[in-house]
């Protein structure tokens, strides 16, 4: 699969919200022959690399651990906090998130 998310939000409706978009990328993870592998790729590379835009669509995801370990995701998030601080309460949701799925780690 290439740019399954890229080209969702794309082709996204004027009002689609970041959870709305988020949400039907969770769906089409079921129904992709590597399990989501590269959806979660790209929406990783949007935490690391992506505009305000894409940045809350990877925060709004949460069907799975976008990188290897929580802790690497934590230090993700540390550095799109710097980089696009407008998104500071989305960061702290994924955060949350991070420690309510993920604290015996």
């Amino acid at each position: 699969m290439t740019n399954v998310a890229e080209a969702l939000f794309r082709n996204r409706k004027p009002n689609a919200t970041a959870s709305s978009i988020a949400d039907q990328l969770g769906k089409m993870v079921w129904q992709s022959a590597d399990n989501g592998a590269s959806i979660h790729k790209e929406l990783a590379d949007w935490i690391e690399h992506g505009d305000e835009e894409h940045a809350a669509i990877a925060l709004a995801y949460d069907e799975a651990l976008l990188f290897g370990s929580p802790e690497q995701m934590s230090v993700a998030l540390d550095r799109l906090a710097v980089r696009l601080p407008e998104l500071g309460p989305e960061i702290e949701v994924k955060r949350g998130w991070l420690r309510g799925n993920f604290s015996g780690r």
